[in-house]
């Protein structure tokens, strides 16, 4: 494989601005967040980042020599959109978005909403599985 040049090596690096980057530090440490920019040094900066404890950072900073690699993660799910268009459905006091879990809570628990799918039974878990089901195919 041909090495690239600098001009090429920009181009490519500007197709990770604005995407969800995971910035490798050591030993199991890392940010993941909004990739806002890249220095000609190659510094970043995140938007909305988190560390691996889950702490969270408006903005960071980080310095080329600080970290190994970075990857663009995939989108994270948009749960707290879902969350809303649930609320509609059902008053705002009986869904909770819970944002260290990143799932939704309907009728104090009865039924939770994440990632993979719905869990909890009868009507209104139907009806919120139908809601799940139709902001997936919006999504896509």
């Amino acid at each position: 494989m041909e090495p690239i040049s600098f001009r090429e090596f920009n181009t490519e690096s500007q197709k990770f601005i604005d995407k969800i980057v995971k910035v490798y530090i050591d030993d199991g440490k890392f940010f993941v967040g909004q990739l806002k920019g890249i220095s000609q040094d190659s510094d970043v900066i995140l938007n909305d980042a988190k560390n691996e404890k889950a702490k969270i950072f408006p903005q960071i900073l980080i310095n080329h020599s600080f970290y190994n690699y970075i990857s663009v993660e995939e989108e994270p799910f948009p749960m707290e959109s879902l969350a809303e268009r649930i609320s509609k459905i059902f008053s705002k006091g009986h869904v909770n978005y819970i944002d260290e879990q990143n799932v939704i809570s309907v009728l104090n628990g009865k039924i939770i909403v994440d990632e993979n799918g719905v869990r909890g039974s009868g009507p209104s878990a139907d009806r919120v599985r139908k809601i799940y089901e139709q902001f997936k195919m919006d999504l896509e």
